[in-house]
């Protein structure tokens, strides 16, 4: 079995230019981090692509061990997170347009949710004190979902910032890929037709364009966002694993509640708010009615081998738009 690191070369396009310009040599180096992600040819007897995710978990580890890039002084932890969230902001002058969507972009989407989870929950210093294994637990569960709701946050101000945005472009890793130009390689996943990997693929969001439309309607603060983000991630996680999972995932949401709490009482005067969470905790019922509501689609996956991809920690991937039960 040969295994290679994979190379990226695509275009991408300027929001204020619309013209072709060069992406840095990789994505990789365009965000700042080296890649960790392995391709292995498929075989005869295997005709799965198998990703091994060996050397990410492993960079998680290192992650976890050195703490916080930079320390972060705030009144409390909800804050916390919301202020490391910062460099997940979406510069919404500066959208680049992605003209291809491959393995190669594929990989890259993975590791930059969950090394941006990574970056972010460490933040949190109830996480910090759980043990490694129990962090790792977390992390495997949840990055997935982060992905999914980041995805919808970032199209909203997106679409809200570019009045002239189409309901065909979405912002993922904070580049827009228009589904209606940008080329899409389905051939290294699936043995089906583009089209058929593309409604399995659409089955796997939905809710989103609900999800993203309330979200654009609402628009929460950069509190009221991580709050938003931190319960859908915490609640996923503890109806995936109940037990012990779920007791920490309860103490985590009834801490940030708290800081929710005084922020809307003391920052913004307003004392009868519960109105207002309740229209935000609409948004993320969303986002788990469409992670639960979709795996009869995973399911059919799994029977009729839609994606022909393998991974080393399939757990990972166990509810997300990329599982395929391996």
């Amino acid at each position: 079995m040969v295994t290679t690191k994979f190379q990226y070369g695509r275009e991408i396009y300027s929001l204020a230019s619309k013209t072709p310009t060069k992406l840095s040599p990789t994505l990789a180096s365009f965000i700042g981090r080296p890649e960790f992600l392995m391709f292995c040819d498929p075989q005869p007897s295997n005709s799965k692509t198998f990703i091994d995710v060996q050397n990410l978990l492993s960079e998680a580890s290192r992650l976890l061990n050195m703490g916080c890039e930079t320390p972060i002084l705030a009144e409390n932890q909800l804050k916390k997170l919301s202020l490391g969230a910062k460099f997940l902001k979406l510069d919404v002058e500066n959208v680049k347009f992605l003209g291809r969507f491959g393995k190669d972009e594929f990989v890259d989407v993975i590791e930059f949710y969950f090394v941006s989870v990574i970056k972010w929950i460490s933040r949190f210093d109830e996480f910090q004190k759980l043990e490694r294994d129990v962090q790792m637990t977390l992390l495997n569960s949840i990055w997935h979902v982060f992905m999914r709701f980041h995805k919808c946050s970032a199209t909203a101000l997106f679409r809200k910032s570019n009045r002239n945005a189409l309901p065909s472009q979405k912002i993922l890793r904070n580049v827009c890929m228009d589904r209606m130009k940008s080329c899409l390689d389905t051939t290294w996943m699936s043995d089906f037709p583009r089209e058929y990997v593309g409604i399995y693929m659409k089955s796997q969001n939905i809710y989103e364009e609900d999800v993203i439309e309330q979200i654009e309607k609402l628009s929460p603060t950069d509190v009221e966002l991580t709050y938003m983000f931190a319960q859908t991630c915490f609640q996923y996680a503890g109806n995936r694993f109940q037990g012990e999972i779920l007791k920490i995932t309860d103490r985590f949401q009834q801490i940030l509640s708290d800081d929710l709490h005084v922020y809307y009482i003391v920052e913004q005067k307003n004392s009868r708010y519960f109105k207002r969470l309740a229209e935000l905790m609409k948004v993320n019922n969303m986002i788990q009615k469409s992670i639960w509501e979709s795996r009869p689609q995973r399911e059919l996956n799994r029977v009729f081998n839609v994606l022909k991809i393998g991974f080393s920690h399939p757990e990972m991937f166990q509810d997300s738009p990329f599982c395929s039960f391996t």
